[in-house]
């Protein structure tokens, strides 16, 4: 199995050691931020640029053909990790000896740690890997997200025993739209730089939000309520393709009364069971759209049952800005 280490610092020294050990497997530098994985190991290249003073970001879209395991190691830099995991299936990351599968199909797409703390990539292989890391100087995140809410987390963020970060989630649904548009552009798109330096702050933004208002939220939910609110929630993403179903279903689901459910469901996804399944459903829109695998428009809007079309054509502009039309690849046979 090829291994490859590495370790991340607050500026750009970290990329170019990286680089020259890739260099000599084989890889290729195509600009100070691009660099093309060597051939032998996987299909693909790996961006990194530095957004501000304290931020910066890594997207690697790869394929790899044979297993492989990327350690990065620890280091003194007071920096957080923030690990956006859309790859086309799941992976495997390595904290302290234990596997933990990350990828959005596992509803953990979201992962963060500590610099202080080692971990391990082990990416699926002959599958598309497509993820983005933000390198955040602690200082920037310590007035948002404290240990205690990483001690005290559910189990959905699962966390070491050291006194370190280590939590994982699901990306929440607008984080998701900015990801799924990255997903389809190319790192050498000349306007590529800029564009990803955008989307990371987005994104940060977004991150610091989230968890800045979610800091009490282990204290007021249990167990037990979480558990039956994820599974209202499985139970919307299985069901994309059919109408919402409506909230008096999803609160039986749950065993509690509507007011409670849309009140815990909102406290936990910052969205009402409606909104958080129209907009996960658009999302799938959008992937269908940019599929390549139908000959029509209406070929693919005929995929969700009992909807009608002019209803969805306003809701994904709504989501999106654009018509459906805009965003169709066709089919090529």
């Amino acid at each position: 199995m090829v291994e490859i280490t590495h370790k991340y610092s607050l500026t750009s020294e970290w990329h170019e050691e990286l680089t020259e050990k890739l260099i000599k497997l084989g890889g290729e530098v195509v600009n100070r931020n691009l660099v093309m994985m060597p051939k032998k190991i996987a299909d693909g290249s790996f961006y990194y640029t530095e957004v501000i003073q304290g931020l910066s970001v890594i997207i690697w879209d790869l394929t790899y053909k044979e297993p492989i395991l990327v350690k990065r190691l620890k280091t003194d830099d007071d920096l957080y990790i923030i690990h956006y995991d859309f790859s086309d299936e799941m992976n495997l990351i390595h904290v302290d000896g234990v596997k933990h599968k990350i990828g959005y199909k596992a509803n953990l797409g979201l992962g963060v740690f500590d610099n202080g703390t080692d971990n391990v990539f082990q990416p699926m292989v002959g599958e598309r890997v497509f993820a983005m890391r933000l390198l955040v100087a602690k200082d920037l995140l310590k007035a948002s997200i404290s240990k205690d809410f990483v001690k005290d987390s559910n189990k959905n963020r699962l966390k070491s025993g050291r006194n370190k970060l280590f939590f994982y989630d699901h990306i929440d649904s607008e984080s998701k739209i900015l990801l799924h548009v990255i997903k389809s552009k190319t790192f050498l798109d000349p306007g590529f730089d800029i564009y990803i330096r955008g989307i990371s702050l987005q994104l940060l933004a977004k991150f610091i939000d989230r968890y800045n208002n979610f800091v009490s939220l282990p204290h007021s939910i249990s167990e037990k309520e979480l558990e039956a609110i994820n599974i209202t929630k499985d139970y919307l993403l299985d069901n994309l393709f059919q109408k919402f179903p409506g909230v008096i279903l999803l609160a039986d689901l749950a065993e509690m009364s509507i007011s409670k459910y849309t009140s815990l469901f909102k406290k936990i996804y910052a969205s009402t069971p409606s909104s958080f399944f129209w907009r996960e459903k658009m999302i799938l829109v959008d992937m269908l759209l940019k599929s390549g695998k139908f000959n029509t428009l209406s070929d693919v809007m005929s995929e969700f049952d009992n909807i009608k079309i002019s209803y969805l054509t306003s809701k994904y502009y709504t989501q999106f800005g654009k018509n459906p039309s805009e965003n169709f690849v066709e089919a090529p046979w």
